[in-house]
């Protein structure tokens, strides 16, 4: 048995690099701010450096505190109501921010940005297929 899936958009990604990387850019307001994050299947939600909060305008430490246990530690990260737009794709999405200014990473996980795309991935090209998931 076979499936079929159309998508909307194909992207491109460096296959050079470790992981899928693609574009984000946050939203608040008026502020925006673009950088690259990883498409991380396995995070349950989207968590970004505290610097790309912090040039939204937001206090950090004036969202939502919750812990993120990892197999190599825990840390901790602020929760805050954002636009998350990736290849044309807005949404409306809650979103973590690193309590440690020195946490440098920045991931697309499941809630805000994976419950919200249907993804196809072929890695070997380098090819990213995406839509937009909307419920019937």
């Amino acid at each position: 048995m076979s499936y079929e899936l159309e998508f909307e958009k194909l992207v491109n990604y460096d296959t050079a690099k470790i992981g899928i990387t693609i574009s984000v850019e946050l939203r608040l307001g008026l502020e925006s701010v673009t950088f690259e994050a990883k498409i991380d299947t396995g995070a349950s939600f989207c968590i970004f450096a505290r610097e790309y909060g912090e040039k939204l305008g937001l206090s950090i430490k004036g969202g939502f505190l919750r812990y993120f246990n990892t197999t190599t530690g825990g840390f901790r990260a602020f929760g805050h109501g954002i636009t998350l737009i990736t290849e044309g794709f807005e949404f409306g999405s809650q979103v973590f921010f690193a309590a440690d200014e020195n946490f440098q990473t920045s991931v697309l996980g499941t809630h805000g940005w994976l419950d919200r795309v249907i993804i196809g991935i072929n890695d070997y090209e380098g090819n990213l297929y995406l839509s937009r998931y909307e419920s019937k």
